[in-house]
Formats: C-alpha cells, sequence, structure tokens
C-alpha cells in the first residue's frame, strides 16, 4: 500500500514540473472605437471610447475599407450634435461640422451639411434615445432613425473616410460598432478592420 502512495506522490510532482498549468496571455482582439488622438481639444471620450461629450468632433480609429459598412449612434442626451463621415483632415474643433470639403454629416438641426452647403434637410428631428443608423457603400451615405430610412443620401463622399461625430450643448452620444438595436441593411455589416478583411 505505501509504493501505491509513493507512486502518486512522484506522479504528482511529475505533473507539477512538468504540466504546471501557466498563464497564457490571451490576445486581445482591437476594436473599432472613437480614435482618441483624433478628437477635439474640448472632447470628452467616456465608456471606452463608445461615448462622446464636451464640444467638438472626434473621428473613429479605422478608416470604411470594405464595401458596405453600418454603424449606429444612440441619442443619450440633446444638445447641439451631428453624425456622418469625415477624413483625416476634418476640423475637430469646429462645431458644426460640415463646414469643409472633409465632413459630411447629419446636424441636430435636421440639415445635412456638406462643404458649408445644406445638402437635405430632415423635417422628423431624432429625440433623445433615438438611434441613428449611418449605410456607406463608396457610393451613397444614408441615415436611418430607429432602424427607418431617411431618403436623403449623400452621393458626393469623397476619400478615405472616417466614422465622425460632434456634439455641443450638453449632448451626449453613444456609438455603436457592433451588437446593433436595428438589422444593418441587406448586404451591409459591421464595419471590420483592414487586418480582418485581408483574412477573409
Amino acid at each position: 500500500m505505501a509504493s501505491i502512495f509513493c507512486c502518486f506522490r512522484g506522479c504528482s510532482s511529475f505533473i507539477d514540473l512538468g504540466f504546471s498549468s501557466q498563464t497564457v496571455p490571451i490576445k486581445k482582439q482591437p476594436v473599432i472605437v472613437l480614435d482618441s488622438q483624433q478628437i477635439g481639444q474640448e472632447v470628452v471620450l467616456v465608456k471606452d471610447g463608445s461615448r462622446i461629450c464636451g464640444t467638438g468632433g472626434a473621428l473613429g480609429n479605422t478608416a470604411i475599407m470594405q464595401d458596405k459598412a453600418y454603424f449606429e449612434v444612440r441619442l443619450q442626451q440633446t444638445g447641439i450634435w451631428g453624425i456622418g463621415l469625415g477624413s483625416e483632415k476634418a476640423d475637430l474643433n469646429s462645431v458644426p461640422m460640415g463646414n469643409d470639403a472633409e465632413t459630411w454629416v447629419l446636424c441636430s438641426d435636421g440639415y445635412l451639411r456638406h462643404n458649408k452647403e445644406e445638402m437635405h434637410r430632415i423635417t422628423q428631428l431624432p429625440q433623445e434615445g433615438d438611434t441613428i443608423g449611418i449605410s456607406y457603400n463608396h457610393i451613397e451615405l444614408n441615415f436611418y432613425v430607429n432602424g427607418q430610412k431617411l431618403d436623403c443620401p449623400f452621393t458626393n463622399v469623397r476619400g478615405q473616410v472616417y466614422p465622425a461625430v460632434y456634439v455641443d450643448d450638453g449632448a451626449v452620444l453613444d456609438i455603436v460598432f457592433e451588437s446593433f438595436v436595428h438589422d444593418p441593411p441587406p448586404g451591409y455589416d459591421k464595419i471590420m478592420l483592414e487586418q480582418s478583411l485581408l483574412e477573409t
């Protein structure tokens, strides 16, 4: 009987030495958020880069490379705000955005602005708690309010663009890049990182 216990003791010491459980670091997958390096001087990002408040604009941390991309913004608190796309050259300290050639935005006053032009105007303004969807296919930039498409697309978006939002006057926006409230339009999907596109 004693020899059996010696065997177990020997096995257990073998297991401890040769097969001890080691912590393997899990590679953290990059996620799409608002980029803390691409924000206005008076912008505050919270909730790991998914909520914007303060004054000014912010861009997402990845450009839209795929053919059909979709993301959402939840209007947590009203004020002055805008949602759309912008290039790396966008003036993120200027509110409202849409006053330069680098941004295409739906603004809280209902106007869709680009390069100081009011391209369209919606009459049904989004309210606190609403979800605004944005779809982009490199031809059209479209907006949706609570899943309903607004028939006022931008068709003049050019170059490499990023998700863009701005806030002022107490507005708070949550930007959502996955786990959407509303289904994306057919054929559209969440924004993918360039590395993910290469792997597919």
